[in-house]
């Protein structure tokens, strides 16, 4: 429960909040995460990954877990480690800064079957900085667009790649309050009872219902880390005033990529922003009580 806060603390990008802190770096735990080669996300969570990334050109891998420890596996092979360090707003950037020395590797790695091996002694000495910024990254490997962009720094190296939060879907589980679309700030009086469309998600059931604006909606929704689908939306029958309805729904079925910062939802289709939600009561939404038929 410390580390999924300590999590949603760190995605709250305008706001550094005090509680984010790190622990102390438990040497079983940390050893596992850097050594696993899988590379899917279930198996990451299992390992207690809460951040991932990887980079091309040349290869690198990251992980995080942010209650313990930041794993870099550099291109040469070289395993660098770093226990997480309270996040910084990166210097002029729009993203969260982790700066910390290097620390001399888990007890227990020594000996690991899978471990890789380099040519040179390891070097210790040194800072490993690592920035993540809400800006969306193609990752060149293998075509897909992730949420994150994020650049490493080691020994006097930079490497930039792509990367993605593992955990904190439930995140997503509440009512959200249509505030941009494609741009464009939205208000009450454009629509139907000047009810703004809405959206109420319930991961566990796979279930979304809301709002259209004009008529009431409900569909299936999928989420896996900052990866997320609306599928198979229908709605009731009402005649709409307005020409918003159709493009908001298709709006919602491009939809692959989600962030939550500060309460707010911002809704991605291949990388692009397409709308911004605002987290709010269900009372505050009025669902249930429209009069759409």
């Amino acid at each position: 429960m410390k580390r999924l806060t300590r999590l949603f603390c760190l995605i709250g990008w305008l706001v550094l909040a005090d509680g984010c802190r790190k622990t102390p770096v438990g040497s079983n735990r940390s050893a596992e995460l850097g050594e696993s080669s899988a590379t899917d996300s279930g198996t990451k969570r299992r390992l207690g990954i809460d951040f991932t990334a990887q980079g091309t050109a040349p290869g690198w891998q990251l992980d995080i877990d942010f209650a313990k420890v930041i794993r870099f596996q550099a291109p040469n092979g070289l395993l660098l480690t770093a226990a997480v360090p309270k996040s910084q707003r990166a210097p002029g950037e729009n993203g969260i800064l982790f700066d910390a020395p290097l620390m001399a590797e888990p007890p227990g790695t020594e000996n690991r079957p899978n471990r890789r091996t380099v040519s040179a002694p390891p070097r210790r000495e040194g800072r490993l900085k690592v920035i993540i910024s809400p800006v969306a990254c193609r990752d060149s490997r293998t075509g897909n667009v992730l949420a994150y962009g994020v650049t490493v720094e080691s020994n006097g190296q930079r490497y930039s790649g792509c990367g993605s939060f593992l955990n904190g879907m439930a995140r997503l589980n509440s009512q959200w309050v249509l505030e941009t679309y494609r741009g464009q700030r939205l208000h009450a009086e454009q629509f139907v009872n000047r009810q703004m469309p809405t959206l109420d998600i319930d991961l566990k059931a796979s279930r979304l219902q809301g709002f259209t604006g004009c008529n009431m909606m409900q569909g299936q929704v999928k989420a896996d880390g900052d990866n997320l689908r609306f599928e198979s939306l229908s709605t009731t029958k009402r005649a709409c005033p307005y020409n918003f309805e159709t493009g908001f729904l298709a709006a919602l079925q491009s939809v692959t990529l989600y962030r939550i910062s500060n309460n707010r939802l911002t809704l991605l289709a291949d990388g692009k922003y397409v709308m911004t939600f605002r987290k709010t009561a269900k009372k505050e939404t009025g669902l249930g009580n429209s009069t759409g038929r």
